[in-house]
């Protein structure tokens, strides 16, 4: 497994970060079952772990660093997530002082930890002052209870904001913006995301690289009503027939391709987002998916496929 750089950071992630949304701490509760997964994700190289205190509204964190705990604390990278509404009070949400403070203390408590590699704003909230988030979570780096902070899913005009108050007041800034991507689903590409990062050295991670499953073909005639994904409780399923609705012409086409030149959809579709600089969040509902997923990283594939790939891609 390879290690990239983050942006201009020293911050080194092995180019696959294992994931837990949807799956450990919601979907299943075991901590045999995170056991397996981080297990296998280790045995296979990968050193980045990533999880939230939505997660099952705290779980994923205490299952994942629990997992994590049979495993030298130096030699991985664990990052997690705040600002996402975890309870009823107005004080549960958001970017606020007072609600990021009390959230990552609550999840170092959960997580048994002294610190998190990586801290997340997990989504903007524009009630709050860039000056006052941005000193926020360098107060976090500075007490060392974050090594690094981070964003999730932030419009450019605050990226560029964030970037501006942390240049005026000489602050960290944000090393990494971890965005919803996929061959099937680009709009970082084209809502200014993506050259924003790539041009002022942030680096970039992406969740949902493989469409939810519908860039690996299990669902070329759409979603099975008896599917994992159909009958889960956890997972939104309105949101993934959504993609695929909205994207079905591109899925389709993804898939021809594949095809033709004889390519795993699953080595594609993590190719595709390595190759450009947005290096995939993924999760499994078993280690022996994680396995086939990594393993098919591993696939010759010609550069006509990545040409022909490039050439019909809608960005």
């Amino acid at each position: 497994m390879e290690y990239v750089r983050i942006g201009n950071s020293g911050l080194k992630l092995t180019q696959i970060t294992f994931g837990s949304a949807l799956t450990i701490g919601t979907e299943n509760l075991a901590q045999s079952f995170s056991d397996e997964l981080i297990s296998k994700a280790w045995e296979l190289g990968i050193r980045s772990f990533d999880t939230s205190n939505n997660y099952g509204f705290g779980e994923a964190e205490r299952l994942v660093a629990k997992s994590l705990k049979h495993y030298p604390r130096d030699e991985y990278v664990i990052s997690t997530k705040g600002s996402w509404q975890i309870g009823e009070s107005p004080y549960h949400k958001g970017l606020s002082r007072k609600h990021i403070f009390w959230a990552a203390e609550e999840s170092l408590k959960r997580m048994e930890l002294d610190y998190v590699d990586l801290y997340y704003a997990h989504r903007y909230y524009d009630d709050v002052s860039m000056e006052e988030i941005v000193r926020t979570f360098n107060y976090l780096i500075n007490k060392g209870l974050i090594r690094y902070w981070a964003t999730s899913e932030w419009p450019v005009h605050a990226l560029e904001k964030c970037h501006e108050v942390c240049d005026r007041l000489g602050l960290e800034k944000p090393v990494l913006e971890q965005s919803f991507y996929s061959y099937a689903v680009q709009k970082v590409s084209t809502n200014g995301v993506k050259d924003f990062c790539m041009k002022h050295g942030v680096g970039m991670l992406g969740f949902g690289v493989l469409a939810q499953g519908l860039l690996t073909g299990k669902y070329k005639d759409g979603i099975p009503e008896d599917s994992r994904i159909a009958k889960s409780e956890k997972i939104n399923y309105s949101k993934t027939a959504d993609i695929y609705n909205q994207n079905r012409e591109t899925i389709t086409l993804f898939l021809k391709i594949c095809e033709k030149y004889g390519v795993k959809p699953v080595a594609a579709a993590l190719g595709w987002s390595i190759r450009n600089r947005i290096y995939p969040v993924l999760g499994a509902s078993r280690p022996k998916q994680l396995e086939e997923s990594i393993l098919a990283l591993e696939s010759d594939i010609p550069e006509g496929f990545w040409k022909e790939l490039g050439e019909t891609s809608h960005i």
